[in-house]
């Protein structure tokens, strides 16, 4: 077994944390995981690409190869963008439907392409796609950072992956366990993000 997934957004929203912790949760699932990152020019702001590699036993690499993510999360809809050759017929993607717009737009030198327009690009060359503008779900919990946490709890709805939602739970436990007010808000964010996966994948809602 093998499981592969791709985490892309950028600089200051914690995608790194969110590798990490999904890799401590398939350890803890008794699974192998092998994670990768790629930095873009700036810390803040800059593009980021994170891979996870989960498996049951071990591998020469730990980078996805184009075509063969199992699940594409974009923590901002242009950044999935950039990673869509990843996506393939058998990837789910999650997609925080919440823009952060590029220095190219700021500076009003391009435009930020419609949000209908990027899911649709990203549903043709997709299994599914689960939306959800997961920032504002997040500062309904009373704080942005919360966002990665739902993000968690969604992707424990997908069927195929290999974590169970206990162990993406514990490891959350360990990811804050310095401070347990934070440790609290990641773990009512992660059951928050539990109730919406379902919703979404059941049809039920459209976010």
């Amino acid at each position: 077994m093998i499981y592969n997934i791709v985490i892309s957004g950028v600089g200051g929203l914690g995608i790194l944390t969110l590798g990490r912790i999904l890799c401590q949760a398939a350890l803890l699932s008794n699974k192998n995981a092998y994670m990768s990152e790629i930095h873009g020019l700036s810390q803040r702001y800059g593009s980021v690409v994170v891979d996870v590699r989960i498996s049951d036993s071990k591998l020469l690499a730990p980078v996805v190869s184009p075509g063969e993510a199992h699940l594409l999360i974009g923590l901002e809809p242009i950044e999935c963008l950039r990673v869509i050759n990843f996506s393939g017929p058998n990837t789910d993607i999650i997609l925080n439907t919440s823009a952060i717009p590029p220095p190219t737009v700021t500076l009003g030198v391009a435009k930020y392409p419609p949000l209908g327009e990027i899911i649709e690009t990203l549903r043709k060359v997709s299994k599914r796609i689960l939306a959800c503008d997961i920032l504002e779900e997040a500062r309904k919990l009373g704080d942005p950072r919360l966002q990665n946490t739902i993000i968690l709890g969604i992707a424990a709805n997908i069927p195929e992956i290999p974590i169970t939602s206990n162990s993406l739970e514990e490891a959350i436990k360990l990811a804050f366990s310095r401070d347990k007010r934070v440790q609290e808000l990641n773990l009512k964010a992660f059951q928050r993000g539990l109730e919406i996966g379902k919703l979404l994948l059941d049809g039920v809602k459209s976010c």
